[in-house]
């Protein structure tokens, strides 16, 4: 039964374009409009524990720690959720202290491709399948994976579907599965930068989002110079006239890239938007004025 109020944020695009940055800032920005946020990342790792100094890996897998007002921030991991998936959806709970050693847990993720997928959207989704389900926030905002592998988490429901025809396991996956592909739970966010290979790769996995979850993605064109119309008059030959000449530069190809994301965002018939280059080093101060920069492009 699907709960109302309930939603989810899917964060992702290529390595090193400010895709967990952006997350954090959407986690603030959804904050700011009322309610609490969860913000999600998965893997062994916690990258916002060291970013914010945090104790995100000293706590439990899928516990969570607080961040911000309103805001906390969890780490998932694949063992972990599924884990949590067989113990709570399928028929091993009574034996789930045998069979659920490090071990097996390991061996069944290897024998069982989309499975730990499944478990990780299965606990994403849970609050709008299952009434004794409880999350007090009521937005989660998912870090995710880079695109490729993301794409692959995204699909592993439908695959698993297909492939168990029937069954407890083809009803959970065919129940997630509807859920990522309603624009009422779901919304997919997809960072990039306006230089060629991020460009390609933001266009194809666009395409991709919207075949697979029938939901165009926004797609945040990060760190965009936002240089005046004329730039000011140095005498050439200058360390200042060469800098000034790569702003321009770097300027012109990053107007080039956006105009190919934006033709790319009308056929898909969703939204491109800027988010400005940033010159602050500080975690929190950038997230914040990053924060300002999505409520500004929305």
């Amino acid at each position: 039964m699907k709960e109302q109020g309930h939603r989810i944020v899917f964060v992702t695009g290529k390595g090193g374009v400010g895709k967990s940055i952006v997350a954090a800032a959407t986690a603030m920005q959804m904050a700011r409009a009322g309610g609490d946020v969860l913000l999600v990342e998965f893997g062994s790792r916690s990258f916002y524990g060291s970013l914010f100094g945090l104790p995100v890996d000293q706590a439990a897998a899928g516990e969570a720690v607080h961040w911000q007002p309103r805001i906390d921030i969890s780490r998932w991991d694949a063992e972990s959720a599924l884990r949590e998936y067989l113990t709570h959806y399928l028929v091993f709970k009574s034996a789930s202290n045998r069979i659920l050693g490090a071990t097996a847990m390991k061996a069944l993720m290897a024998v069982a491709p989309g499975l730990s997928e499944l478990a990780v959207l299965g606990k994403l989704t849970a609050p709008m399948r299952h009434r004794w389900y409880q999350r007090d926030a009521a937005v989660v905002v998912v870090d995710g994976y880079a695109t490729g592998q993301f794409m692959s988490l995204l699909r592993a429901p439908r695959g698993l579907a297909a492939t168990a025809g029937s069954g407890p396991l083809h009803n959970q996956a065919k129940a997630i599965t509807n859920l990522l592909c309603d624009p009422a739970i779901c919304e997919y966010r997809l960072v990039t930068l306006a230089e060629e290979i991020p460009v390609a790769e933001a266009c194809e996995m666009a395409a991709d989002l919207r075949a697979e979850t029938g939901i165009a993605p926004t797609i945040f064109c990060n760190r965009l110079l936002d240089l005046p119309s004329r730039l000011p008059a140095v005498p050439a030959g200058t360390p200042a006239a060469s800098f000034l000449e790569d702003l321009a530069r770097i300027s012109r190809r990053q107007k080039r890239g956006l105009t190919q994301l934006t033709a790319v965002g009308k056929k898909l018939e969703g939204a491109v938007r800027r988010l400005p280059m940033i010159p602050n080093m500080h975690p929190r101060h950038l997230v914040e004025q990053l924060a300002d920069a999505l409520e500004a492009s929305t």
